[in-house]
């Protein structure tokens, strides 16, 4: 044998170790099971639970309307601010009529100057109504229609007159008035907003997923970032038959929950969250979520050993679930049960090795 071929030989030697010494690091690293978290275990617990739906929403009166006039012009006074309280039909603010006065005026020179018209062509042709020409009927039918033109005009004129001033159709809390004394204003300009706080409603937007589960006269509780953890409570009063999308793309219906009469200090637009409860169980047996897997089985400790066993659950809460068959008070109950799909659980690094080229578990 050459020293080539001897050298050749003595490679082939080295490299297929090496290579079974890499597979059973791959295999180990790949098949082997991963690192599992100690065992923790709860209590089955005896207590009321809820299940709710649960939505974001803003503080609101019982109706809030935007006052703003129709017409541009400058303000010439304004008789509210922020917080003011109003009674129905008072006056909020005023534009400057100057010019809606002069409008007017000219709206009705120009109705006697037209009225004018059309009684001399009437008069013209009162005593041919019977053998009235072609010619004589347009002259006078575009003068009856210049002087109708002229008296809308001056409907017109009249109306914006009156519209030069705001007044609110409710009673309430004035929550906006930005509008200064002098500012020049258009017709997009909000004057003023008044909500009517007789009652105070929570709006919020539930998920069409979850719109099922909500009916009128469900009882609620609604926390308000500005209140922290003070919980108002409430009914759903409305549900809005119309589905919207948010900004997100979410399909949500608007509900709104009245609140019960409370001394809350109204600010219009506060967020928050609305938990409507949707079901109530009371002093029955409990778990957290996670002790219970998506099969309904749990891991019940009984003398030194764990062993799996059914449940029948009931209502779920966001955190809870009531457990109506399988379990009895006190018992403990893993809480980190292991997944449903053990068939991995106890695989061996060289099992793996095996599958993975082919070979069975056996060998």
């Amino acid at each position: 044998m050459s020293i080539s071929n001897l050298l050749k030989s003595g490679k082939k030697r080295v490299i297929i170790p090496v290579a079974i010494i890499i597979l059973v690091i791959f295999g180990f690293n790949f098949f082997a099971p991963k690192k599992r978290l100690p065992l923790q275990f709860t209590q089955v617990i005896r207590r009321d639970i809820k299940e709710i739906v649960a939505s974001s929403g803003t503080l609101t009166g019982k109706d809030v309307v935007n006052l703003k006039f129709k017409s541009s012009g400058r303000i010439a006074y304004i008789n509210v601010k922020a917080g003011d309280r109003v009674f129905a039909y008072q006056t909020i603010a005023g534009l400057d009529t100057k010019l809606l006065s002069i409008d007017l005026q000219q709206a009705q020179n120009t109705l006697r100057d037209k009225q004018a018209s059309a009684e001399k062509v009437e008069d013209d042709v009162k005593d041919h109504s019977k053998d009235e020409t072609y010619t004589q009927r347009s002259t006078r039918t575009t003068a009856q229609v210049a002087r109708d033109n002229a008296v809308d005009a001056v409907k017109e004129a009249q109306q914006a007159l009156l519209d030069a001033n705001i007044y609110t159709p409710i009673a309430g809390i004035v929550t906006q008035a930005p509008i200064t004394f002098g500012q020049y204003v258009s017709s997009s300009d909000l004057i003023a907003q008044v909500a009517d706080i007789s009652s105070i409603y929570f709006e919020t937007d539930v998920l069409e997923a979850d719109i099922s589960k909500i009916s009128l006269g469900l009882k609620a509780e609604i926390t308000l970032d500005a209140f922290g953890e003070k919980v108002f409570t409430g009914v759903v009063d409305q549900i809005i038959p119309q589905a919207k999308t948010t900004s997100s793309g979410a399909t949500v219906v608007p509900v709104k929950v009245k609140l019960d009469p409370t001394k809350m200090t109204f600010i219009n637009g506060l967020s928050g969250q609305a938990s409507v409860i949707v079901k109530t169980s009371q002093n029955v047996l409990t778990l957290p979520r996670e002790a219970v897997r998506d099969d309904n089985t749990v891991f019940i400790q009984k003398n030194g050993s764990v062993s799996p066993a059914k449940v029948v659950p009931g209502i779920y809460s966001d955190t809870e679930v009531e457990i109506k068959e399988g379990l009895e008070d006190k018992e403990k109950v893993l809480l980190n049960p292991p997944a449903n799909d053990t068939g991995t659980r106890n695989r061996s690094p060289l099992q793996g090795i095996f599958r993975f080229f082919g070979g069975s578990r056996g060998r």
